[in-house]
């Protein structure tokens, strides 16, 4: 079952967020970093203010819109200014959206499966649910690959790692905040199974959802 760590805040996530990062970069290890408004806010703060990043910390995103990296809708795109500022763009696992989909997809996942664990990472939820690149239930369940092409309600094609990747990951940061998301959180407490992020990380013994969102008791 997923923990709920409620801060009175926005900053205040985002300071303890930022504290977290600057705990866990500087030691050797696999870091999964998620796209969205608030982590982007952070990464941003942190690549002002970079901290040292150990030579064997790797990261990746847990998804990629197949869309140029010039594009502001890549989300690589956006990641450059803390790979810039944190000097590791070379410790940072790219889906190559020059290739198709597909190939895209099975080229991701032979860099991820050399990462045989992963100690932190960071994932995002949408108003309907669904976290990293997958949408549907079906999705939520894959257990046989690490990633999975889809194409997304937004009309995008995209890249993602699924819940067989989750499974190598130490410990989960679900990031959710915003009082537009408040209904969404009600229905991962409250009927987890309905919605992608709630199946994903069902059987997830160390998942942990981070939320500015006061909820009821």
């Amino acid at each position: 079952m997923i923990k709920i760590r409620t801060f009175e805040t926005t900053e205040k996530l985002i300071l303890q967020t930022l504290e977290l990062l600057r705990t866990t970069l500087p030691t050797p290890g696999n870091l999964m970093l998620s796209g969205g408004s608030t982590p982007y806010v952070i990464y941003n703060r942190l690549a002002a203010a970079p901290c040292l990043v150990h030579p064997q910390r790797n990261l990746f995103l847990s998804d990629e819109r197949m869309q140029p990296f010039s594009s502001p809708k890549n989300n690589a795109h956006n990641l450059l200014p803390l790979l810039q500022g944190l000097n590791c763009h070379g410790q940072f696992l790219q889906v190559d959206t020059t290739l198709s989909a597909q190939a895209a997809a099975e080229h991701f996942a032979e860099g991820l499966e050399r990462m045989q664990s992963v100690d932190l990472g960071f994932l995002g939820m949408g108003d309907d649910g669904h976290t990293a690149g997958f949408f549907t239930p079906e999705q939520a369940r894959i257990q046989d690959r690490l990633t999975l092409h889809t194409d997304r309600p937004d009309g995008m094609q995209g890249v993602s790692v699924t819940p067989a990747l989750f499974q190598r990951v130490e410990k989960i940061i679900l990031l959710v905040t915003g009082e537009s998301k408040r209904d969404i959180i009600n229905t991962l407490v409250t009927d987890p199974q309905s919605i992608p992020a709630g199946i994903a990380l069902a059987d997830h013994p160390n998942a942990e959802l981070w939320t500015d969102i006061q909820l009821p008791e």
